[in-house]
């Protein structure tokens, strides 16, 4: 006699419902805490090094939903340029920006030079690279002062305070106005103002628009009170001991034509950002836009009672999900200290988010990861996006290097009335003394 195996009807609707549901994959929502016990919720909208701090209780997440439109924080000669450069400009063999109807070189650019990207477009990593620069142009010059914090797990080790002051030659209207036979991108300085035995150290870049043309870089040292010009290696150098070289400000920040780039993949991820609100940005009577002391403080776990996560750990962060590309950049030079890196890239507002660096063979390093803030005047006549914090962990020294950037006591200034005599070399080593 056969044994014929039954399955209530119940068993068997409840079996082919579980076959048709679809598979559950990991997601986050507005209001979700991220920590130790749920940081599954994140996976593949982090990389993995971040993932890993939440999952071993370094850090803690909260996820938003912003409460205004990024695509809007642009200033009005940006908006104008999304339209304005669909088509205009194309990448010649050596990497160079030039006009798509006659192959040459253009006498300005203002705003990004690719505001139209198709997946398909073998060069779209680099015009991406392109875009990131020229948004932060922008803003026109700027006055940026700063601290770089040493953190170990133990907490506050030491601050720095610089000055970084940017000229751009290129990207918003006011660049038209400057003459410039050297064919100049931008002029930029940091001179370290504070503790007494950095004092006065100070590097300038000069960054040419010729594809072919390297930086000049110099280097202003107060010990021998001389200008010594440095090697484009140099720049992936670390910084005064921190954990952070030239080429990591912004995520990047060396001649898009010093790498090879390949777009990996693009996707959805929880990207950090200083607060949901726009930030109030004033006008002063120069004319320049300038942050105010109201602005959100980055609280770090060294600073607040009772945390029990990694000393450097962001604690008031807002993670929100944006769209992004993850970039590989590999560097041409092979003296670069570093190996591969994957940038996280935001897909609309052009700014890094993250970096992930490898060392020469291979091996997994450190994370840089960025915060971006939106500003507005209280009319919104004049909006734009900034850099609100930067911060690189070393992962193998068990370390942290933190870059405060507009706060409370650091007020930033857009549009700044600036000299360019200043990024002459006199000019450097006036300002630097």
């Amino acid at each position: 006699m056969k044994h014929v195996l039954r399955f209530p009807s119940c068993t068997l609707v409840l079996f082919f419902l579980l076959l048709l549901a679809p598979t559950a994959t990991a997601d986050v929502s507005p209001g979700d805490v991220l920590d130790e016990t749920n940081w599954e919720k994140a996976e593949g909208l982090l990389p993995e090094s971040i993932l890993n701090w939440v999952k071993n209780g370094d850090f803690v997440l909260q996820v938003y939903g912003l409460k205004y439109k990024p695509l809007d924080f642009f200033p009005e000669h940006q908006l104008e340029a999304f339209t304005a450069n669909v088509g205009k400009y194309e990448l010649d063999p050596d990497g160079g920006i030039v006009e798509a109807e006659t192959g040459k070189m253009p006498k300005h650019i203002v705003g990004t030079p690719f505001p139209v990207n198709t997946e398909d477009d073998p060069r779209l990593a680099e015009k991406l690279m392109e875009n990131n620069h020229y948004m932060q142009y922008m803003p026109g010059d700027l006055r940026f002062p700063f601290q770089g914090i040493w953190l170990n797990r133990s907490g506050y080790v030491r601050e720095t305070e610089s000055l970084l002051i940017q000229k751009a030659l290129d990207g918003y209207p006011g660049a038209l106005e400057i003459s410039n036979p050297r064919r100049i991108e931008k002029y930029i300085i940091m001179a370290v103002r504070k503790p007494y035995d950095l004092s006065g150290s100070s590097i300038m870049t000069w960054r040419y628009r010729d594809p072919k043309k390297q930086d000049n870089s110099f280097a202003y040292s107060p010990m021998i009170r001389r200008v010594r010009r440095m090697s484009a290696a140099n720049r992936s150098d670390a910084l005064m001991g921190s954990d952070m070289a030239i080429d990591d400000a912004n995520g990047y920040d060396g001649k898009v034509t010093a790498f090879h780039w390949k777009i990996l993949r693009k996707q959805e991820a929880l990207i950090p950002v200083l607060d949901i609100e726009p930030q109030r940005i004033v006008q002063n009577s120069q004319g320049e836009w300038e942050t105010t002391k109201d602005i959100k403080p980055v609280i770090y776990g060294y600073q607040k009672e009772g945390w029990q996560g990694a000393a450097w750990a962001p604690t008031n962060l807002c993670w929100v999900k944006r769209p992004i590309y993850v970039i590989e950049m590999n560097a041409k030079d092979r003296y670069y200290n570093y190996g591969v890196q994957h940038i996280w890239f935001e897909a609309e507002t052009y700014g890094a988010s993250f970096k992930i660096i490898h060392d020469k063979a291979g091996d997994y390093w450190k994370t840089l990861f960025i915060s971006g803030a939106a500003l507005e005047s209280d009319d919104k006549s004049m909006r734009f996006y900034t850099v609100s914090s930067q911060q690189m962990i070393d992962d193998r020294a068990d370390r942290s290097t933190v870059i405060e950037d507009c706060s409370p006591r650091n007020i930033w200034a857009h549009f700044a009335k600036m000299d360019i005599n200043y990024f002459s070399l006199g000019g450097f080593q006036k300002f630097c003394k």
